[in-house]
């Protein structure tokens, strides 16, 4: 994944990508189970394209979530 912006060539915007990562690790969700949410929401994606999504985001994403968190400390 490039380096500079992690989300070139995705077929959906950042916002949700990441929405769907801070939410898989925030509220231990399957993916299948956000499948269903986005799919509540208007957008269909597999649960294996948010799958390979979160492999290389989720430690980003963790990192951002436990900096916000001891922020609000």
């Amino acid at each position: 994944m490039d380096q500079q912006n992690p989300f070139k060539w995705r077929h959906y915007e950042a916002d949700i990508i990441v929405l769907c990562v801070r939410w898989y690790l925030r509220y231990s969700l399957s993916y299948r189970d956000l499948e269903e949410m986005m799919r509540e929401r208007g957008l269909h994606v597999d649960h294996t394209t948010i799958y390979r999504w979160g492999k290389p985001l989720c430690s980003r994403v963790g990192k951002a979530m436990q900096v916000a968190s001891q922020s609000h400390q």
